[in-house]
């Protein structure tokens, strides 16, 4: 397979590596479409280690198809059309990943919109419903709201029912 790398001097370039064979509770996926964050761009410039363990290639989020599933997957088949959110690998032609981290994407949403969707909802979410523990009805204020993290906060309270009021950092956002 294919996948993008960093050269030493920041370039982007198509390389080879070996295809990817999913563990018993991952996913392959065969990648139609991945999504560039901030981190993506962060880990680029060498200022966002990947985490222990995780692919050198970089690529935090990815939709594609399923081609293959470990004997232990219950939750998605081979031919399903999923997100996934990674811990790294997604700027190649094949990602796996741990079953429970792949959504299936709704019949509405193409692969494009759906690699966009994994790392800021789940960061999001995490940071409205896990840490701060945010209820229906309650406020909230976003900052940087114009971010891909703060529209999908911004999204997710209104789903919610909670007020939110938003910061951006210049008029223009």
């Amino acid at each position: 397979m294919r996948v993008i790398s960093v050269s030493e001097t920041g370039d982007l370039l198509w390389t080879e590596a070996a295809d990817l064979v999913p563990s018993p509770a991952e996913i392959l996926i065969d990648v139609k479409a991945t999504a560039i964050n901030r981190a993506d761009l962060m880990q680029r410039k060498g200022l966002y280690p990947p985490p222990p363990g995780a692919p050198e290639t970089m690529g935090l989020e990815c939709a594609g198809i399923v081609m293959a599933v470990g004997r232990d997957v219950t939750h998605h088949q081979v031919g399903d059309r999923v997100c996934a959110l990674l811990a790294g690998g997604g700027y190649a032609e094949q990602a796996v990943v741990d079953q429970g981290s792949a959504l299936k994407i709704p019949d509405n949403l193409d692969f494009e919109q759906a690699a966009a969707i994994p790392e800021v909802f789940a960061t999001a979410w995490l940071n409205l419903f896990i840490e701060a523990a945010l209820q229906p009805g309650e406020r909230v204020v976003l900052h940087a709201g114009a971010s891909g993290v703060g529209t999908a906060a911004i999204q997710l309270c209104h789903a919610f029912g909670s007020e939110s009021f938003v910061t951006a950092g210049s008029a223009s956002k």
